[in-house]
């Protein structure tokens, strides 16, 4: 069965796919690869590593909600996928785990709890339970504009609870990988309150994309090798 990008990302899927081709590009999936997926959630991108043939763990703060495990259930891949409850600042594995960690979306809610510190924290513990040559493989909010800031506190319900990055924020946080790719996307479609208006407005964000700077974008996504 194809699986479904919508299933994998969730939201904001038009603007959020640039992730999937990226990585596609960028790591290799063995059958035997080891993914640790953090703040997975509704399992979404456990789907998509377990979709090609790796073993996952899929982890969130408190476990994964009991979607996922009907979602990767449905597609065939359960016997893939382990559950656990990971914070991911202080990730109870030893050293040199797992060939890829992944996450989407994560950092901005562990900066709201904890600060700069607790982002910077999360990424060495990600970095330290990579194997040599493993690869962070990374999508997150950016800070964006000012109007960006402005809509989220006033329309968002976790708008004041995150702490989003900025992309020298994001420069500095990869300071221990080796090599580094990413790409920034997205200006108008996170404005969007239902999915059909931001499936829209993505496509004037593919139009003003090539002359907006990256500062000014929403999304950034790229992979990290150790």
């Amino acid at each position: 069965m194809k699986v479904s990008d919508r299933e994998i990302l969730q939201w904001d899927v038009a603007n959020w796919r640039v992730v999937l081709q990226l990585w596609d590009e960028t790591a290799v999936c063995r059958d035997d690869a080891q993914v640790l997926d953090l703040g997975a959630r509704d399992g979404g991108l456990s789907l998509y590593f377990a979709s090609k043939g790796c073993r996952v763990v899929c982890s969130d703060l408190n476990g994964p909600s009991p979607v996922a495990k009907v979602l990767h259930e449905r597609y065939g891949v359960g016997h893939l996928v382990k559950y656990e409850a990971i914070d991911a600042t202080n990730i109870a594995y030893p050293e040199a785990s797992f060939d890829i960690v992944c996450f989407k979306s994560v950092l901005g809610g562990i900066g709201g709890a904890g600060g700069y510190t607790a982002q910077e924290k999360a990424v060495r513990e990600m970095h330290r339970v990579l194997r040599p040559g493993g690869k962070l493989l990374f999508a997150e909010n950016l800070v964006g504009t000012r109007l960006h800031a402005f809509l989220r506190k006033r329309f968002v319900a976790w708008g004041e609870r995150w702490r989003y990055l900025s992309l020298g924020e994001v420069h500095d946080l990869l300071r221990p990988f080796s090599e580094v790719t990413r790409v920034c996307t997205g200006l108008l479609a996170t404005f969007g309150r239902r999915e059909w208006q931001r499936s829209l407005l993505h496509f004037v964000d593919v139009l003003v994309d090539p002359i907006t700077p990256d500062a000014w974008k929403y999304i950034v996504a790229g992979c990290a090798v150790k």
